[in-house]
């Protein structure tokens, strides 16, 4: 049963994790693109070379002037060295950066199966495609949309606040968002449900960290624009995930393993 899981999980975040791809390429990736044209601003500086006595104009992409370095004559021709600005490695655009998002994509899925996939061992219960997307449903609201009531998804350029801070609250609210659901749905009386509201609440009243001041070059309507765009491709996704999971779950699981009902952690 634990091998069928596994596959299980394979099969479904491998999937869900190309078709997200597809999904990104026709909307999410183009909004990226053009919010990292407003990133790079060039400047044109005049300056002059006195060992040549030229005079000429660089465009500089936000590298600092003492990067320039000395004139060099080889065969008559004048040449100017410019020291590389250091940047952190980063996929060139087209098929290389298809490639690694697609990479990218499936490891998150698979991870994502797992947890599903985890849920339905744990709970015990007959799992189909419907109920597999209805649990996508809960992972969509607990990793995406919960969290993006405070901190919307953010183009490459914008403030934000302390990286470190978000990370905290976002974790905060993955957790709280879980553990709510999981109590609301799970549980028949009262008090359950009323702890339950109260840990979907907490983190918003709490309120997530921003920066004092936003400054950014790139225009609200394309920030809005990917803010929509991404949490209905993170709703695609999930969907996927779920009823992928689901009706892989019954077919290999719940349909090869006659004892999976009664063997269950819960229902023993």
């Amino acid at each position: 049963m634990i091998s069928r899981a596994l596959t299980t999980v394979l099969l479904s975040g491998f999937f869900a994790g190309i078709l997200m791809t597809g999904a990104q390429m026709l909307r999410v990736t183009p909004l990226i693109l053009e919010a990292e044209k407003f990133e790079v601003i060039e400047v044109a500086v005049l300056h002059s070379h006195a060992s040549s006595g030229i005079t000429h104009e660089h465009l500089l992409e936000g590298v600092a002037l003492d990067l320039h370095q000395k004139v060099e004559t080889v065969h008559g021709v004048e040449t100017v060295r410019h020291a590389d600005a250091t940047e952190s490695w980063a996929p060139g655009d087209g098929a290389e950066r298809t490639f690694y998002t697609a990479v990218s994509n499936i490891v998150t899925g698979i991870a994502f199966s797992l947890m599903l996939v985890a849920v339905y061992l744990l709970r015990g219960k007959s799992v189909d495609i419907n109920s597999g997307m209805l649990w996508g449903v809960a992972g969509f609201a607990v990793f995406a949309l919960a969290p993006a009531l405070g901190l919307s998804p953010e183009l490459p350029g914008m403030t934000a606040a302390a990286l470190e801070s978000r990370q905290v609250w976002w974790i905060g609210t993955v957790i709280a968002t879980a553990i709510g659901i999981g109590l609301f749905t799970e549980t028949k009386s009262i008090l359950p449900k009323i702890v339950a509201l109260a840990l979907l609440a907490a983190p918003h009243l709490i309120g997530a960290p921003h920066p004092f001041l936003f400054e950014s070059n790139v225009p609200a309507e394309l920030s809005a624009q990917f803010a929509i765009a991404s949490l209905v491709t993170s709703a695609f996704f999930w969907l996927v995930l779920g009823a992928t999971s689901g009706y892989l779950f019954k077919k290999l699981v719940q349909e090869t393993s006659g004892t999976f009902l009664k063997t269950s952690p819960l229902n023993s």
